[in-house]
């Protein structure tokens, strides 16, 4: 029988759930999220559509105050006039509405903005159904959190962040835990993601690893929107067993459209600092190969054999499944993932065996390269798991790809009598990159100033679709200033793209985040 694997995901919607005494509906509200971009004085107006249950309800609107917490999850609050004066830019048609069963109603909302604002500001329209007079009994109530984000262009207004601490920490177990914390300091919402890189004292690379905010954990995503004003912790969790000695962390934190933050640190491990995986833990078994790359027409299939290898002398249960990229990724081929074994298996003490599968494109399949992970786990005899294995998956459908990128930012940091550079690069083609990137600095006076070559960090052997990657490489110190860094970003010997940054050495942040200049 054909099992077809399926990534399983937890879809949160923005909706916070009460009991109540008394029965209430099941009244709908969309959109979710309404975006205004406006400008100094300007009137806006938005709409809400509120969708009725199977019985006549009366549905109440309100205005929230949201506060980011530490977690990065957002809390709602009534507002305080004085601490949050945007509540008063926004008022309602209506506060309170009777739904009648199969008519829909829309509620309009204004939005007036101030001649001296600027920056991101959010609101929350609280959507919740009024009980029913007279009922009993236990259940749930749900109410809306409908974010009104409204961004107001002002010239000056730059999106920056600050990092107020980093470094390797103790978990409620013991386990050893990186830790960040940023904050950002402008006036601006933007999204964050980051990762952090450990080597040892021979330079080797030990674990390269996600920092994720526990919000990111439970919404199963890579990258956190940050609001003006907020701190947010993020982590990482040493999954790799550590010998006593000295180890290397190095932070790469991207954030907003072309910002980044880099910094590094030497910490010393001896013997019972932390609670490490066990042996068993770190690794199971084995499995080749360690990718699966094919090369596939619209409406072909190929089938591939993953060999797996116990590690241990004990039994294990080996569970398989996908995960997206990210939830709703449209370059995703799980859907199209046969499996010729069973999905679930036993793996004896120091034994072998493998999983077929059968990958078939689709007729109308655009071409492009599509990517995902096969994930492997296996649980002990008990049910616990003891390990898991990812496998990445890439299936390169046709013969024309569009390669294409952007550059978000480039940044220079002084690093024992030369600079680090670090360049953000955006992949917004269709096809996977394998970029380098070759960058010629000039001075003011338009005088060649120095070159260097920028390649993907050690252990990243591409930049999937719509995804972002540190490129790094060095170059001699150089004077202070403002030079110009004309860039050629290259793939598999083809030309991506070719633009030009101003980058400032020896200045707050050596960082350059302003749009490629024309």
């Amino acid at each position: 029988m054909r099992t077809k694997i399926r990534a399983v995901s937890l879809l949160l919607v923005t909706a916070a759930v009460f009991l109540w005494a008394q029965t209430t509906g099941a009244v709908g509200v969309r959109p979710l999220v309404v975006d205004i971009s406006a400008r100094p004085g300007d009137t806006q107006e938005f709409e809400l559509t509120l969708t009725p249950s199977g019985a006549p309800e009366t549905v109440a609107l309100s205005l929230y105050q949201p506060v980011q917490l530490i977690t990065g999850s957002l809390s709602f609050q009534e507002p305080d006039l004085d601490a949050f004066p945007v509540v008063k830019w926004v008022t309602l048609e209506e506060t309170r509405v009777t739904l009648y069963p199969g008519q829909e109603r829309t509620v309009k909302g204004k939005i007036q903005v101030p001649f001296d604002a600027g920056g991101s500001h959010t609101v929350i329209v609280m959507v919740e159904s009024e009980p029913p007079e007279g009922q009993t009994g236990i259940v749930f109530k749900i109410r809306y959190a409908v974010r009104v984000n409204i961004r107001v262009d002002r010239p000056g207004l730059r999106q920056t962040a600050k990092l107020e601490d980093f470094g390797l920490v103790s978990g409620e177990n013991n386990e050893a835990l990186v830790k960040a914390t940023l904050a950002n300091t402008s006036a601006w919402d933007y999204r964050v993601s980051g990762e952090v890189t450990i080597r040892d004292s021979e330079r080797r690379l030990v674990a390269r690893l996600p920092l994720r905010s526990i919000a990111n954990v439970n919404s199963n995503s890579d990258s956190l929107r940050m609001y003006p004003g907020s701190r947010v912790e993020y982590f990482a969790e040493v999954t790799k067993r550590l010998s006593p000695g000295d180890y290397t962390l190095r932070l790469f934190m991207r954030y907003g459209d072309h910002g980044q933050i880099i910094q590094s640190q030497t910490v010393t491990i001896a013997e019972g600092d932390f609670n490490f995986p066990s042996i068993a833990e770190v690794g199971a078994f084995s499995v080749e190969p360690a990718e699966l790359e094919l090369q596939l027409r619209p409406g072909q299939q190929k089938t591939e054999v993953l060999q797996l290898m116990s590690e241990v002398s004990d039994t294990v249960y080996v569970f398989m499944s996908g995960s997206e990229v990210e939830p709703q990724y449209m370059y995703s081929p799980l859907e199209w993932i046969q499996l010729r074994t069973p999905s679930q298996f036993e793996l004896s003490g120091r034994g072998r065996s493998r999983v077929i599968m059968t990958i078939a494109a689709p007729r109308d399949a655009e071409s492009a390269s599509y990517h995902g992970d096969i994930v492997l786990s296996a649980l002990s005899e008990d049910g616990q798991l003891v390990s898991q294995r990812t496998v990445p998956i890439c299936v390169t459908v046709g013969d024309v790809q569009t390669p294409d990128a952007e550059v978000r930012s480039l940044a220079a940091v002084p690093s024992d009598g030369e600079l680090s550079l670090s360049l953000d690069l955006y992949n917004c083609g269709n096809v996977f990159l394998t970029p380098h990137a070759s960058i010629m600095l000039t001075d003011a006076e338009g005088l060649f100033a120095g070159r260097a070559m920028l390649t993907l960090p050690e252990g990243v052997d591409k930049v999937i679709p719509l995804k972002s990657q540190e490129l790094t490489g060095t170059i001699e110190d150089l004077a202070p200033g403002v030079y110009t860094a004309g860039i050629v970003i290259e793939s598999n010997g083809t030309e991506v793209l070719s633009t030009e940054l101003p980058l400032e050495i020896g200045g707050v942040g050596n960082r350059s985040d302003v749009p490629a200049l024309e």
